[in-house]
């Protein structure tokens, strides 16, 4: 089996278990707020902090948001994995425009941009 290949073997099932646990976590906050009741959601408060500290933690929304939050980082995984297949094959052009859309995305999620 190729490098390449292989590579390529690893990337999917990276994936494939991003969106699996991304699926679990969502289907956990739907079951916690068929069981709780609770479809409580704090408006304007979707951030980093509060999915991390919100009160109470266990509260539906937060599970479904960690969930979203996986899903939405999924494709930033298969990139920054991309980098590291070309860098490890040596193919430094792909790594070098596969860094730079990485960048791009990364800053234009941490600035709200697009």
């Amino acid at each position: 089996m190729s490098d390449i290949h292989r590579m390529e073997m690893f990337i999917s099932r990276l994936m494939r278990m991003s969106v699996i646990v991304s699926g679990l976590f969502i289907a956990l906050g739907i079951g916690l707020l068929l069981v709780t009741g609770n479809d409580s959601c704090p408006v304007d408060m979707f951030d980093v902090h509060w999915m991390l500290y919100g009160s109470p933690f266990f509260a539906p929304s937060h599970v479904v948001f960690i969930g979203f939050m996986i899903l939405i980082g999924t494709p930033l995984l298969r990139i920054a994995a991309s980098v590291l297949v070309y860098a490890k094959s040596k193919d430094w052009t792909f790594t070098l425009i596969t860094s730079l859309v990485l960048l791009v995305l990364v800053v234009s999620m941490l600035l709200g941009v697009g």
